[in-house]
């Protein structure tokens, strides 16, 4: 009878995690989530129709704001979304919160940008920032860290964008998701998500790996380029 019991117990929390995770990412609930959480207005100006599933290595997933530590995001997450066989689409991931939320002058930090996806293959994508995790500095709070996936019908043409290893620094602060956007008539946001995440002892790692950057390490000058400085 008690093993009967506990069998049922268990079946009944598996249940609820999985009730309480498809409530989390219900995409009836993304306009509220994107306008509570301030996404609307400081990153885009409306919310994007759907969820887009971010799934770390540390076994941890994206889940509307859900806060996860620099640790478990280190590793380059996967991505899943419903995608439209003839389309392309453009990720970008950022952190308006530089350097904190309550003082964000250096908004925004950019920590991953690909282009011209085709289905939910990034590998064959184009890589214009490579992915750094969350870098939150020691004592600058909270964290959002934003992921926004744009549909476009056609090839985007980035030659003019710099390419920006995991070890640039620089270029990534003073970007703007709206810029991006406008310059490359990016106006379909067909999908978004983002976690929190506070410094731990991880981030001084990361820092460490980030150093300023020269034309040479970019690729070249940043003319006509939308990244910061």
């Amino acid at each position: 009878m008690l093993r009967l019991i506990t069998a049922v117990a268990s079946l009944l929390l598996v249940l609820l995690i999985q009730i309480r995770g498809s409530e989390i990412l219900n995409d009836a609930h993304i306009y509220r989530s994107f306008a509570s959480n301030e996404i609307v207005p400081d990153v885009v100006d409306e919310a994007p129709d759907c969820w887009l599933r971010v799934a770390f290595k540390s076994g941890r997933e994206a889940e509307g704001g859900n806060r996860l530590t620099p640790t478990q995001t280190r590793s380059v997450p996967s991505l899943s979304f419903n995608a439209n066989e003839r389309s392309f689409y453009t990720l970008l991931m950022t952190d308006p919160d530089t350097p904190s939320r309550d003082d964000p002058r250096d908004r925004e930090f950019v920590h991953w940008v690909v282009g011209n996806i085709q289905g939910n293959d990034l590998d064959r994508a184009e890589t214009l920032v490579e992915y750094v995790g969350a870098v939150p500095p020691k004592g600058s709070g909270m964290h959002r860290y934003v992921f926004l996936l744009y549909e476009h019908e056609s090839r985007l043409n980035f030659t003019t964008e710099v390419r920006l290893s995991n070890r640039c620094r620089n270029p990534r602060r003073y970007f703007s998701s709206r810029n991006f956007a406008q310059k490359y008539g990016l106006t379909n946001l067909w999908a978004g998500n983002f976690f929190q995440a506070q410094y731990d002892d991880y981030v001084a790692q990361l820092q460490g790996q980030l150093s300023e950057c020269t034309s040479a390490d970019l690729n070249g000058p940043r003319n006509g380029t939308v990244f910061g400085g």
